[in-house]
């Protein structure tokens, strides 16, 4: 079969920065090795076109925005608005849409692969879509609010209300949706509307030595995003102060590409609490089994990439149960630690650090669902079934 994948901002890429790559990645490496003939449009790539990405795909088109002079009446809604919520409002506003199509047409693949809703509205009407879905904006713009109050300085082209009408309908038109959440594919069936979850994975981890286990370090670990800047916040002023309450001596690690200077009010409390890694391009030298991954984002927005990559090391996941609603496979006391409150977050701290035993089963938890769910090989049958689906 030959398929269309159309991608916003980024090239297909080994090289991952964020949940978003990974996915791209995924997609791309899943849809070749069950023998179609993927062929990438770019749309305003940011980062580097990698050699094996140019192996692994049948052709890579990149696509570029209109560049318009600054009287240009479209220059200047460019300018004004938010450009997530504006790219779903006006996906043609600079010429993104009309090249896509002149593509498309040229290619006539039999289905169109569309990460995330900005690519799917380039292509409605050009055949099949399998709609690759990360996240409601929907819903992750009231916590962005939250969490950046004056910080964000740009008007959004839609409203609340209507930017859920547009991607709830949007998933409606398409022919699947295959969600990097349980919970936001279940708000689509309950809705009557095509939709698979489907968990975000990289390359698969190679088993870990459980015998090398960790005296249980806490990493903060993701790139500057929503979700860390919210978890960060929650973390200092919900659960820290019950941490220093109980006079616990934790060993606590940052892990991930830090914030520009002054983005996030959070970041210089973690300079001085944490040790700072900043990001690590290769693990493998630095997670072990039986070492967390903490997660304090009290929130169910779009899918945890960090759940799957910490899980292949033996990496125990601990978050909030509204958290871990976005991924089903994990469940409390046998794979992961979900809390309910920040004091019970800071019990499950507790007893994680001070029990080997626990330590070790949890991460033997961790790397089964890994082995079960998170491995592209074992979720091949399923890119099939999707496949099926949609066509």
């Amino acid at each position: 079969m030959r398929i269309a994948q159309l991608c916003f901002q980024r090239y297909p890429s080994p090289v991952h920065v964020g949940g978003g790559d990974v996915r791209h990645w995924q997609d791309l490496r899943s849809l070749s090795a069950l023998g179609h003939d993927v062929h990438v449009l770019a749309c305003d790539p940011a980062n580097e076109l990698t050699d094996r990405a140019q192996q692994v795909a049948a052709g890579i088109h990149t696509l570029r925005s209109q560049r318009l002079p600054k009287w240009n009446p479209r220059s200047w809604i460019a300018r004004g608005f938010n450009p997530e919520t504006l790219a779903l409002a006006l996906p043609d506003i600079l010429r993104l849409r009309t090249q896509a199509r002149a593509v498309l047409d040229e290619l006539q693949p039999d289905l169109i692969w569309a990460e995330e809703a900005s690519t799917a509205l380039l292509c409605l009407d050009r055949g099949p879509i399998v709609h690759s879905h990360l996240d409601f904006m929907f819903k992750l713009r009231p916590v962005r609010r939250l969490s950046y109050g004056k910080w964000l300085r740009r008007s959004d082209a839609l409203t609340p209300r209507a930017l859920r009408k547009l991607e709830v309908d949007l998933c409606r038109r398409v022919a699947f949706n295959m969600c990097a959440s349980q919970s936001e594919a279940d708000y689509l069936l309950e809705r009557g509307i095509q939709a698979r979850y489907l968990p975000v994975v990289g390359e698969t981890t190679p088993k870990p030595d459980f015998d090398d286990l960790s005296a249980g370090r806490l990493f903060l670990f993701g790139n500057p995003n929503t979700a860390m800047r919210a978890a960060r916040h929650n973390l200092r002023t919900e659960i820290w102060p019950i941490i220093e309450q109980n006079g616990l001596d934790l060993d606590w690690h940052q892990l991930g590409k830090k914030p520009r200077p002054g983005a996030d009010p959070s970041w210089p409390w973690v300079e001085d609490h944490f040790i700072v890694h900043g990001y690590v391009p290769d693990l493998d030298g630095l997670l072990r089994p039986g070492d967390a991954s903490i997660m304090p984002y009290p929130f169910d927005t779009g899918g945890r990439a960090k759940f799957a990559v910490s899980a292949g090391y033996g990496v125990v996941n601990i978050a909030y149960e509204e958290t871990f609603r976005c991924a089903s496979e994990f469940t409390h006391g046998e794979s992961c630690l979900a809390a309910n409150s920040p004091e019970h977050f800071v019990e499950l701290l507790r007893q994680f650090c001070g029990d080997s035993k626990l330590r070790r089963r949890l991460a033997e938890g961790s790397r089964h669902v890994y082995e079960r769910h998170h491995t592209m090989e074992a979720q091949l049958p399923l890119y099939e079934s999707i496949l099926r689906a949609a066509m």
